[in-house]
């Protein structure tokens, strides 16, 4: 059974300027993310000036204390660079 959860990815500690906005940086947490067994797809949700990583996967595949753990290590050019926060 596939679950739905929204992060927020909070950047703004460490680069203000940045706004969660790089290429590069969601580029690496797509690729990433879709490589771990249980994850079926990872996107990027703009509401307005908003934005939310929402991440489908299988609860009983893969937990969000890993998915947390996955995400505070990207991205790999400078690990920490994200706090993630569950939304939803």
């Amino acid at each position: 059974m596939s679950s739905r959860l929204a992060f927020d990815l909070d950047c703004n500690r460490v680069m203000p300027e940045c706004g969660f906005e790089c290429p590069k940086c969601i580029q690496e947490i797509e690729s990433t993310l879709t490589t771990i067994g249980g994850v079926s797809k990872v996107y990027i949700e703009k509401e307005g000036q908003e934005q939310k990583l929402i991440v489908e996967h299988d609860p009983g595949a893969v937990t969000v204390e890993q998915l947390i753990h996955v995400l505070k290590g990207l991205p790999s050019f400078y690990e920490g660079f994200f706090v993630p926060t569950v939304i939803a």
